[in-house]
């Protein structure tokens, strides 16, 4: 887990969730910070705040979400999960599941993350009709100026190579054509003939194969799920029924112009119902969200100052926030704070001090100065009538 001392903005000591804001009907715009609000909804219900943020920058970790507890931050889902499970007031998700299935659920939730993950940004970012129409105006939204201007497509360049690895990048308006498909006419470079047909074929055998990937990776789980309301049988959600409902969330409440994703796991009503099963047990119909920090305009501008993140050292696994050692390391900062204050005042009370000594000596030196220049244009107006006098002296005594 990630921990480090808190960021200027953020000294309190309850928890605080920071998350990508929400849209609509949705809880945010992000999956891991859906299941992060879900997941501590479910563990710490009323016993934490929420921060909709959306300036990645300001996580010690550069993502979105991010916990901060005291002088802790948990950054990224994994490491706010594993957080929360070793306070002793938080709720238990997994404490039902056998030996064998809580050894198997850190495989399926990598394999949601990766996988499902991956077919989630492919509708978000890899498909240019959505990110043009819906994914791009929403963070253009959600950001100030200036980050609305460069952020946005900071952000997709970030899933660009997973997606090309994955082959769900598939942006067929806007490839460029490669220099095996150009030719060479009376020494310029001519393109060849746009081909729809090719085009078309491409586009259509590309959709095939997302399709088939989502299907694929739909039947798995339905199976998982078989008869039951939650996966493995559980009666209440488990970290994996968060984990998948968020994706879930997100595809089932967005709309998107292309929404091949969606078509796909609209086709498994057993997945659909989970997803607001789990939805519906964090937050009852009725039931008071949690409370909201507002961020303050600060946090804009605070963004385009270049603050360094320098990892801190591991901590043991047993440091918690409200433990004797957190206490004493918070009271060793703030007595380091006040003292450096206090320096701080005393410095620039003997700055002032003897500064004003020097400039009073300066002008006692400037004083005296003037004096002496003033006597010794004096003197010499008083030494020719010692000389006359002396000449009357001489004469007087011939």
């Amino acid at each position: 887990m990630s921990e480090s001392k808190l960021s200027p903005l953020l000294g309190s000591r309850e928890l605080v969730l920071h998350v990508w804001p929400k849209r609509d009907d949705l809880l945010s715009f992000d999956a891991a910070s859906t299941a992060a609000l879900v997941y501590l909804q479910l563990t710490l219900p009323g016993q934490f705040a929420v921060a909709y943020c959306a300036n990645p920058d300001l996580s010690p970790s550069g993502q979105l979400p991010f916990l901060t507890h005291g002088l802790y931050h948990a950054a990224s889902l994994s490491s706010i999960i594993a957080y929360v499970r070793r306070l002793h007031h938080a709720h238990n998700l997994d404490a039902s599941l056998t030996p064998v299935q809580a050894a198997q659920l850190t495989a399926r939730i990598a394999h949601v993350e990766s996988v499902y993950g991956d077919l989630l940004n492919h509708a978000l970012y890899g498909l240019q009709e959505n990110w043009l129409d819906v994914t791009r105006p929403t963070l253009v939204s959600f950001l100030p100026i200036p980050q609305r201007y460069y952020v946005p497509s900071r952000i997709r360049m970030s899933h660009k190579a997973r997606l090309e690895a994955a082959e769900l990048w598939d942006v067929p308006e806007v490839e460029e054509q490669s220099e095996e498909q150009r030719r060479v006419v009376f020494g310029r470079r001519k393109k060849h003939r746009h081909d729809p047909d090719a085009h078309h074929f491409k586009k259509t055998f590309g959709r095939e194969k997302v399709e088939e990937k989502a299907r694929a990776f739909f039947d798995v789980y339905d199976r998982l799920l078989g008869g039951h309301q939650f996966f493995l049988g559980s009666d209440s959600p488990t970290t994996l029924d968060v984990v998948f409902a968020a994706h879930s969330h997100i595809l089932l409440n967005l709309r998107l112009p292309d929404s091949i994703v969606t078509s796909a796991l609209e086709s498994y009503p057993r997945l659909v119902a989970h997803c607001r099963a789990v939805i519906s047990a964090a937050f009852p119909p009725g039931s008071p969200p949690p409370p909201t920090i507002q961020q303050s305009w600060l946090s804009s501008l605070r963004s385009l100052i270049p603050w360094p993140r320098v990892p801190a050292a591991p901590r043991s696994n047993s440091v918690l926030a409200d433990s004797p050692e957190a206490r004493r390391i918070e009271r060793r900062y703030r007595l380091w704070r006040w003292g450096f204050i206090a320096g701080s005042v005393l410095a620039t009370g003997a700055y002032l001090y003897f500064a004003a000594i020097v400039v009073i000596v300066r002008n006692g030196e400037l004083a005296g100065r003037i004096g002496a220049a003033t006597a010794e244009a004096d003197v010499p107006d008083e030494e020719p009538d010692g000389e006359e006098e002396g000449e009357e002296g001489a004469e007087h005594d011939e």
